[in-house]
């Protein structure tokens, strides 16, 4: 009866049990996020797109995940073992994993965020997860041409055939245009020879040249034409891009001027005297031209060694060159000024406008300090010193000195050469601030000379306070050659108007003085000589006690003891320190003393007093041997 009691309670148990497992729910979910390499563009084809899934919720079984297209997205088929399906067989609780998938864009997108969907299903979830894509990329195409290859220019003219142009394409967008192609319609007054051209790649930025055959057709004119070509990228995308193509094709030339030699060019400032100037003319037509001269008549604000400057012969697409001596008007301003002058060529001649660029540099200066905060006891301080040139002519043959009240322990003349616009240029100086330097304003000069010109400009730096510990007072007890375990203590204040933070102390070696190690514990060694006392405000002392040990080789006087105190202060970029010097005295035996003086002068006492202690000493001994 006992036994059938306890079954039936067992029973009961059971069946009110059986209920609460039947509420028991597993929750399922997965989610997370998409990511994309580099930005994607609308009618792009072919991109990669990773999904990372998180499950956070139960264990997943034989887990089907699959892309689905929806605007802008079109899944690119044949991914996967030609299926877009990708089968997870077990997908745990908090398990991540990647998948990526390949997708075409469609063309009409605009910028903007996008969701993209993976469908997910399982015996346990169906769902469809949804995550955000960007596309903000684009395509913009650019175009230039010239005639020949950029390293061989032709000039051309009407009735031109087979003629090489090369065209520069430049993807001026934000991503990389892929399956890129031309198709070069005949227009005035271009007649291309190949009509559709496969490119490839166009990489953002980079200048891709293309060169073609083209004919001009014969009664085109000279000038810049605007060509329409079309450019396809992508799978469907394309543009119309306006080619410019010039055209010349009779005598033109071309004037130009710069100071000093087309090798080595310098600037001309108003008053510059004696200037080598040198004339350009370059030849624009298709023929060469011969007997070149230029007659300037109208010079302000140059004044000119010579009116008529031979120049010869200059080729077609060619230029030729000579110099005179030329000065500058003091009263000139600068700027850019057209001089009026005839070029003779042949036996005719025209009117041209000849610039002539008068330039002043303006030079401003700047200047910091490295570190920004400076104290007592710096050294290799760097004072950088950044020039630029604000003006339009460049600088030439410029130096910068630094007149500093501290050392300069660089070199203190730094050469810039040529300060061009716009450039900016950095002169490092090192000096070196010593500790016995008193906190306040100090004033750092720079001077910077060029050709021309000079400019002066005064900085001041701030040497902040810092503090000062030094070895207030010495105290020991009487030491003597082979004194050990001697307490030193060493009293400390902060003279300075700086508190001293995390203070360590550190006992200088010495061959006399050592500090005492334990022979118990022979690891003290490592630590004896340093103590941290914590911060010390101005004013403070505190007690540093040293336990040490003294030479037995050492003879009586005075010996140097020293310590290192190394520190941190606000506004310093690195540890402080500082070496204090004192002297303790060594006290002589009481047997150097007694063997140090003459018999005679040792008073009476002390020899009956060594006399009787000798009697004692013999009489023990003695007595110790009768007992044997």
């Amino acid at each position: 009866m006992k036994y059938v009691t306890t079954i039936m309670i067992i029973m009961i148990l059971l069946i009110s049990f059986i209920p609460l497992m039947g509420h028991s729910e597993v929750f399922y979910n997965i989610s997370g996020y998409a990511k994309v390499k580099g930005l994607i563009a609308p009618g792009e084809s072919e991109v990669p797109i990773t999904f990372t899934l998180v499950n956070t919720g139960g264990t997943l079984y034989n887990v089907n995940i699959t892309p689905v297209s929806v605007y802008p997205f079109e899944v690119y088929s044949g991914y996967y073992n030609s299926t877009n399906i990708v089968n997870i067989p077990e997908l745990q609780t908090d398990q991540e994993i990647n998948v990526t998938f390949i997708y075409n864009i469609a063309q009409s997108a605009r910028d903007g965020i996008y969701k993209i969907q993976l469908k997910i299903s399982s015996a346990e979830l169906n769902k469809t997860v949804c995550f955000t894509v960007p596309i903000l990329g684009y395509v913009q195409i650019s175009a230039q041409s010239t005639w020949g290859t950029p390293s061989s220019p032709m000039i051309v003219t009407a009735g031109e055939s087979d003629v090489p142009l090369t065209i520069i394409l430049i993807n001026q967008g934000n991503v990389i245009a892929t399956n890129v192609s031309l198709y070069l319609p005949s227009t005035y007054p271009v007649d291309f020879l190949e009509k559709n051209i496969k490119i490839g790649y166009l990489p953002v930025g980079e200048e891709i040249p293309i060169t073609v055959y083209a004919s001009i057709f014969n009664n085109a004119t000279t000038g810049v034409f605007y060509v329409p070509i079309k450019v396809k990228y992508f799978i469907s995308s394309c543009c119309i891009v306006n080619l410019p193509v010039i055209i010349t094709g009779y005598e033109n030339f071309s004037i130009s001027t710069i100071w000093g030699t087309t090798s080595s060019p310098i600037t001309a400032s108003p008053g510059s005297t004696q200037l080598p100037l040198t004339f350009i003319v370059k030849n624009l037509g298709d023929i060469t031209a011969t007997n070149v001269s230029i007659q300037i008549v109208k010079s302000f604000p140059l004044i000119l060694s010579q009116n008529t400057i031979y120049i010869g012969i200059v080729p077609a697409g060619e230029y030729n060159l000579n110099t005179i001596t030329a000065s500058v008007y003091p009263n000139a301003t600068p700027g850019i000024y057209y001089i009026k002058a005839i070029i003779h060529y042949f036996d005719t001649s025209s009117t041209e406008y000849i610039p002539v660029l008068i330039s002043a540099p303006q030079i401003s200066l700047n200047a910091i300090t490295i570190p920004p905060q400076i104290f007592p006891g710096y050294f290799d301080v760097r004072v950088e010193a950044i020039i630029l040139n604000h003006g339009i002519g460049i600088a030439q043959n410029a130096y910068v000195y630094l007149k500093s009240p501290f050392e300069v322990i660089s070199q203190n003349n730094i050469s810039l050469g040529a300060i061009s616009p716009g450039v900016p240029i950095n002169a490092t100086f090192l000096i070196n601030v010593p500790n016995s330097t008193k906190p306040g304003e100090y004033n750092l000069t720079f001077i910077i000379k060029y050709d021309g010109g000079e400019i002066e400009k005064t900085f001041n730096i701030t040497v902040y306070n810092k503090a000062n510990i030094i070895i207030e007072k010495i105290i020991y007890p009487t030491i003597n050659p082979g004194s050990s375990a001697v307490p030193i203590t060493i009293i400390l204040k902060n003279v300075g108007n700086a508190t001293a933070c995390n203070v360590k102390v550190i006992l200088g070696s010495s061959n006399v003085i050592t500090p005492h190690v334990s022979t118990s514990n022979p690891l003290e060694a490592l630590t004896a000589s340093e103590q941290e006392i914590g911060d010390l405000k101005p004013g403070e002392e505190i007690n540093v006690t040293y336990i040490v040990d003294i030479s037995s080789g050492a003879s009586p006087g005075y010996y140097p003891i020293s310590i290192i105190l190394v520190w941190n202060q606000t506004g310093s970029i690195y540890p402080l320190a500082q070496v204090d010097e004192s002297t303790i005295y060594v006290s002589p035996s009481l047997l150097s003393q007694i063997t140090s003086y003459d018999i005679v002068s040792i008073p009476l006492i002390y020899i009956v007093i060594i006399a009787v202690i000798i009697i004692i000493l013999v009489a023990i001994a003695v007595a110790r041997r009768g007992k044997k």
